[in-house]
């Protein structure tokens, strides 16, 4: 196993922990459960836990999505990253095992990887990309691999990837940085967050989730998970727009040490991002307004933490769900 893949394992399992910790802006909550001095520690706890279960309570009119059946990918015993390709097949991976789907969920190919995937992308032409901990490696449309991706270093955690048909986009969680790479695996550039900023701090990421996406355009979405906002950039790192920060424990909001986890976008350019602690899944318009919910806490088992996103070309959003070992899938109403 790469040293950088050992590191990105213990990382994410301080990571879970810490979600369970920080999911509802602890200092708040644990502030607000610790007074009345004569209490019992159960009662406290009890206390903290209720709140928590009235921050996952939304509105029935906020949710805009209904399930449909989920997709369960045979094979896998983990499963930590989906993504879309062409014709909607659906990529699903975990461990060293990685499956491709039908859109209706039948098997159609299954391989396995030289090292533990962490994330995952396929461009319009069928090439899959895969992040091994500290490595990527390319494969054709066929699974056979292509390449293998330099100047990441042995310390890396490649937490996210988006490809085009020239373009590959890497995110470094150990870097605080995005590479951006030829197809091939030639490194072009590095997105540090301050290019064109210098005042700025760039990229803060508490935790190895470092999420990103492609835009409409030559433009890369990227998350900002300790500021907790979403930064669009030319694919030459200039910055082009922010979101405002979004700290807070409300629906609209972003709360814990570090959200959103993961994105993925909308035919009309809508954002939809999935949070960890208060495991939720919603969509927001492209300069930031929140729109509603796709998926509220309560539809995810426990503190269900990374639940990674993928669109299809119908627009419905598919959802990796850990505990159950299913894609979920979400439509709107």
């Amino acid at each position: 196993m790469h040293k950088g893949m050992s590191l990105f394992l213990l990382a994410a399992m301080l990571a879970s922990a810490l979600a369970l910790i920080c999911r509802s802006c602890m200092t708040t909550l644990r502030g607000g459960a610790a007074r009345g001095g004569g209490r019992t520690t159960e009662a406290k706890i009890s206390a903290y836990d209720a709140q928590i279960a009235a921050l996952g309570v939304i509105d029935a009119d906020q949710i805009l999505y209904r399930e449909a059946r989920p997709l369960v990918p045979t094979g896998l015993t983990v499963l930590r990253a989906i993504a879309v390709g062409p014709d909607d097949r659906i990529y699903a991976g975990g461990g060293r095992n990685l499956v491709v789907l039908s859109p209706q969920g039948e098997t159609l190919r299954s391989q396995t990887l030289d090292g533990d995937i962490s994330c995952l992308a396929v461009d319009a032409t069928g090439r899959l990309y895969a992040g091994l901990g500290a490595a990527i490696q390319a494969f054709d449309p066929e699974g056979r691999p292509t390449a293998t991706f330099a100047g990441l270093g042995t310390n890396a955690i490649i937490t996210s990837l988006a490809a085009t048909g020239d373009d590959v986009f890497a995110a470094d969680a150990r870097s605080q940085t995005v590479l951006r790479y030829a197809f091939d695996g030639v490194l072009k550039n590095t997105i540090n967050g301050r290019q064109g900023q210098p005042e700025e701090l760039g990229f803060i990421v508490p935790s190895p989730f470092f999420d990103l996406m492609l835009g409409q355009g030559d433009t890369v979405w990227i998350v900002n998970p300790g500021r907790h906002r979403m930064e669009e950039y030319a694919f030459t790192g200039e910055r082009i727009g922010a979101w405002s920060e979004r700290p807070g424990t409300g629906i609209e909001n972003f709360c814990g040490c570090c959200n959103p986890v993961h994105v993925a976008r909308l035919a009309d350019g809508s954002i939809v991002t999935s949070e960890k602690g208060l495991s939720r899944v919603k969509v927001y318009a492209k300069r930031g307004r929140f729109t509603g919910v796709v998926a509220a806490q309560d539809l995810f088992d426990g503190a269900a933490a990374g639940l990674d996103l993928a669109v299809d070309s119908k627009d419905r959003i598919l959802v990796s769900d850990a505990a159950r070992l299913q894609i979920r899938v979400f439509e709107l109403k």
